[in-house]
């Protein structure tokens, strides 16, 4: 089982992003400028070692560097290509990636993506399914896989550094704020996000 760390008490915290764990800089053959971002993913080692550095507790959270740029701004030449992937819509199945892997537990990833920033940043009640908190949920199924392709992808920059890849989860549902926002591949955006509240 998994125990958190004190992140309340820590005076310098860090964070990494998801893509991390995932991409290497072998990827840069086929992804190009997709996976271009700032710091830059590196070596297979440097992947590992993050992913170790989370297990261990000495980065806190798990984040998500979610910069939607558009594919005709990505296809620039390098030196113009701007830094940053859209990530937001596959953060949870890219870091089950991990779980399946055997490289993190669950309890882990859960908290270091949802306990760990409402911890940090003193959200007021989020981050935890408590009585009296906003229900912002995601179910996951764990024996669904989903292979990525374009016409899924709801980011509006309209596509994504995951597809073609299969991810051995899929999402089955989400809630945000009480309300079911996404259920058997459909979108309900009728009741859009409230400003977080902090407790400082």
């Amino acid at each position: 089982m998994f125990a958190p760390g004190p992140t309340i008490h820590k005076r310098i915290t860090a964070e990494t992003c998801v893509h991390f764990l995932h991409f290497s800089e072998e990827d840069y053959a086929t992804q190009g400028n997709l996976i271009k971002c700032n710091p830059a993913i590196k070596s297979a080692a440097d992947r590992a070692a993050i992913t170790n550095a989370l297990k261990t507790g000495r980065i806190d959270v798990l984040a998500t560097d979610h910069a939607p740029h558009t594919l005709e701004e990505k296809s620039q030449s390098y030196e113009k290509a701007p830094s940053g992937l859209p990530l937001v819509q596959f953060v949870v199945q890219c870091a089950l990636e991990r779980w399946y892997d055997g490289l993190l537990p669950l309890d882990l990833i859960v908290h270091k993506i949802s306990h760990a920033p409402a911890k940090l940043f003193n959200v007021h009640q989020r981050g935890f399914i408590r009585e009296g908190y906003w229900a912002d949920l995601t179910l996951v199924d764990t024996k669904k896989p989903q292979r990525v392709v374009q016409r899924d992808i709801i980011s509006k920059c309209g596509w994504s550094p995951f597809e073609g890849y299969t991810f051995r989860s899929s999402i089955a549902a989400t809630w945000v704020n009480g309300h079911l926002a996404w259920h058997d591949g459909e979108l309900d955006d009728s009741q859009l996000g409230k400003p977080l509240e902090f407790e400082r």
